[in-house]
């Protein structure tokens, strides 16, 4: 009996220390940055002003009720892309991937993650030399086609790897080049824009939102090869993977070999909150500098076959040329 009064006493104390969310500031510019900055909230599975109300009447009793809160309130948007991302989440992310600079939004209350990164080429014959470079990987094949896969667009010195490695291929006598993104989910938008500055340049992207004119993207730093290129996709493909493969298949520096890509290409921007969480938010989706968004159409290949078979249906395309 006594132990029983005792828990009550203490569930009772701590009911009575629990204050409703919205009495948090950190709460209200979770709410307001998305209110404000996400690209389009008719697509939201929930009423966004109506989630304020009722995710703001929730009672919490410190800062990690208050972080798993915001994160179910985030995860009920239905996107993919916007995510809410406690302080510690912020730091291991930090550790993770390396630093990772956020937009400062602190108002007048009181986005590329994806997660499932993947490291190993497909199951496909991959060149018998295939070796790293940080966080990509490089081979050639005996017809002297170059392979460079890069499994995310997410991880520090992604876009220095791939120039290094493009240029090593190409000394070391490639005739032609193979940019593997099958499975690629995305990441950084300045990732996609350095890495297509490894094979072209000029403005390539525009990002379409609600709340300012189309913002152009353009490819960064100096093109490292003129090589011919075929750039592998599938369905797996997303984000600013997307971004990458359709912008070098409209500027036509790239043939497109494999499945149409997932059609998934909201353009995250990530906002400092308070105490050091941030707010990824979905801002606009990527569009090419002239034509439609790639959003729930993806990137359709020149060449479309089984993603087993582009590899090999990607060499024959540069070697016929």
């Amino acid at each position: 009996m006594a132990t029983a009064v005792a828990t009550a006493a203490a569930t009772a104390a701590a009911s009575a220390e629990a204050t409703p969310a919205s009495s948090w500031p950190r709460f209200e510019l979770a709410w307001k940055v998305v209110d404000e900055r996400y690209w389009d909230l008719s697509r939201s599975a929930i009423d966004w002003q109506e989630a304020r109300s009722v995710y703001g009447e929730r009672l919490v009793a410190d800062g990690d009720e208050l972080d798993a809160l915001i994160e179910a309130m985030y995860a009920a948007i239905g996107d993919d892309h916007t995510r809410y991302v406690s302080a510690t989440q912020a730091a291991e992310e930090r550790e993770r991937f390396g630093d990772l600079p956020c937009i400062g939004f602190f108002g007048s209350a009181p986005t590329g993650l994806h997660d499932g990164i993947t490291a190993n080429a497909p199951d496909e014959v991959a060149p018998p030399d295939l070796r790293a470079i940080g966080p990509v990987e490089l081979g050639s094949w005996s017809d002297g086609v170059g392979y460079v896969r890069v499994p995310d667009l997410v991880r520090a010195g992604t876009a220095e790897s791939v120039r290094q490695a493009v240029v090593e291929l190409e000394r070391g006598g490639a005739i032609a080049l193979v940019l593997d993104l099958r499975g690629n989910p995305g990441g950084r938008l300045v990732t996609m824009m350095q890495v297509a500055g490894v094979f072209t340049r000029g403005l390539l992207w525009r990002a379409l939102t609600r709340w300012s004119l189309p913002l152009p993207y353009p490819a960064l730093g100096t093109p490292a090869t003129d090589l011919p290129l075929a750039v592998l996709v599938d369905a797996d493909v997303h984000s600013a993977a997307e971004g990458l493969a359709g912008a070098l298949q409209m500027r036509g520096r790239a043939v497109i070999v494999g499945a149409t890509t997932a059609g998934n290409v909201e353009a995250v921007l990530p906002f400092c909150l308070r105490d050091g969480a941030q707010a990824w938010i979905a801002t606009g989706v990527l569009a090419p500098l002239n034509g439609p968004t790639w959003e729930g159409r993806g990137v359709e290949p020149d060449v479309a076959v089984d993603p087993a078979d582009a590899a090999r249906a990607a060499r024959s395309a540069l070697l016929d040329r």
